[in-house]
Parts: structure tokens; sequence; C-alpha cells
């Protein structure tokens, strides 16, 4: 299961974590910004750039509808 945790917050930025839903030991962290959106450190997001299952959860859990992604990560 997929569980989202707020890691910590400002007024731009938050960062989350969450844990793979293949290996529980294994955690992916997970930022939104409201200038640069979201970014993921799982492989899905690192090679497709696109919104991954993890920041979807985040953004559930939040109450977030940008599914924006910042894809200027290489």
């Amino acid at each position: 299961m997929i569980s989202p945790r707020l890691l910590e917050s400002n007024d731009e930025t938050l960062f989350l974590e969450v844990r793979s839903s293949t290996n529980t030991e294994v955690w992916y962290d997970v930022m939104y910004d409201k200038f640069h959106h979201w970014l993921c450190t799982c492989p899905d997001y690192y090679f497709r750039k696109r919104f991954c299952k993890h920041m979807r959860e985040c953004a559930e859990l939040l109450g977030i509808s940008d599914v924006t992604v910042y894809a200027e990560v290489c």
C-alpha cells in the first residue's frame, strides 16, 4: 500500500515520501512546488517525465488538482 508522508512544507513547496507499492523497503521522495510543479525520485518519473502514481497519491491526500510535472530533470 502506498502511504504518503508529509516531511516538510513551506509557503511554496511540499516535501513528501511515498512507499513503493512493489518493494515496501523502498521510499520515493516527492516534491510539489507551486512554480516547478511535481518531482519524484521513482524510475517512472525519471525516465518518462510523467505524473506518476506516487505524485497522484500525494495530490489526492493534499487535495491538489495540478498534475503538471517538472520535466527539466536529467
